[in-house]
């Protein structure tokens, strides 16, 4: 018999965003601006630095959000956000929900939630930026092979 090799597949974004709470931009910007939860942009370190939303802190989470299911991403996690709840951006939307998924279903963190639309919408609404964003195209890849 032939062993198949073995491949970490994601599950479902529908599965993903059903387990989880998301946040429309104007209603994120109104719980950032009144400092009740601890933003966290989960893009790459580059891809933050040429631009994010104000006030965000970077927790890379990899390419599908990959990273946000080891201990370590956890952990980390939990130092830079303490007891507050949290909400996780990326370009689209889709690698934030996947590790507030992770973060909540797998590593038992409460009140993690990811922006709808990413950083995309909030900056199509003109809500302002630090810097600049650009297209992220290993997401605008998932998403079109998830479609």
């Amino acid at each position: 018999m032939t062993e198949m090799p073995r491949k970490v597949v994601p599950p479902p974004l529908e599965l993903v965003k059903s387990r989880i709470d998301e946040v429309l931009p104007p209603a994120a910007q109104a719980q950032i601006g009144a400092g009740e939860v601890v933003l966290v942009d989960t893009r790459d370190a580059d891809k933050f630095e040429a631009g994010h939303i104000d006030g965000a802190v970077n927790l890379p989470v990899g390419e599908n959000g990959a990273d946000s299911h080891a201990a370590e991403f956890a952990d980390a996690f939990a130092e830079a956000v303490g007891e507050k709840p949290a909400l996780l951006y990326c370009n689209s939307g889709n690698r934030s929900a996947r590790a507030a998924d992770a973060l909540n279903n797998e590593h038992g963190v409460e009140g993690v939630r990811s922006l709808i639309g990413g950083i995309t919408l909030w900056n199509d609404l003109g809500l302002p930026i630090e810097g600049t964003i650009a297209a992220d195209e290993e997401e605008e890849t998932a998403e079109e092979d998830e479609s």
